[in-house]
């Protein structure tokens, strides 16, 4: 009730005033409005193997912890074979200590074998681990990739000169035979 003289305000619509209404089915988009209603990635701890050039790019998806190390661990040691490995972080929904514990042994068994290992990682949360388990000053991890591929291209031709020209050489984009870098 309204006291007698006082301005009346015109009704205006609840979706102008607080927006779409969050208990509807859908909104706009089609979507559930809220975001704990929208799915979640999949948890299921999987890694993706594939060749880029002279690199092994290994693709963490899911959770990697405790319980999905069994499910990841040996597709990464397979590739752990190869003279240059690229571990990519960022289809990786949840990592905790179990997960620096695998890279750790990655690391450890590429070096083994005279190889390089780059990491790929911009998710805040598993950098923060990375940091907290004092790992981030060792894998140096990049954001994208690319700067992994670009960085273990650089060093492959480094290690291709300081060798003398022994061994294989990744060319870059626009090298020629006999340019720099080629012995």
């Amino acid at each position: 009730m309204t006291q007698p003289g006082a301005p009346r305000r015109a009704p205006v619509s609840s979706d102008a005033a607080v927006g779409p209404d969050p208990f509807s089915d859908t909104a706009a988009d089609g979507l559930c409005p809220l975001p704990e209603c929208r799915p979640a990635p999949d948890p299921e701890p999987r890694a993706v193997t594939y060749r880029v050039g002279r690199c092994t790019v290994v693709e963490l998806h899911g959770e990697i912890d405790i319980a999905g190390l069994a499910s990841v661990g040996p597709q990464l040691d397979a590739a752990t074979t190869t003279p240059a490995v690229v571990i990519d972080l960022t289809p990786t929904a949840f990592f905790d200590c179990s997960g620096l514990g695998l890279l750790c042994r990655a690391r450890r068994r590429v070096i083994e074998r005279g190889g390089r290992m780059r990491l790929v990682c911009a998710h805040p949360l598993i950098l923060r681990t990375l940091r907290a388990g004092g790992l981030a000053e060792v894998f140096h991890p990049v954001p994208t990739l690319e700067e992994a591929l670009r960085a273990e291209e650089i060093a492959s031709g480094a290690a291709h000169t300081a060798s003398g020209g022994a061994g294989p050489a990744v060319r870059g984009a626009g090298s020629t035979p006999g340019g720099p870098g080629e012995g």
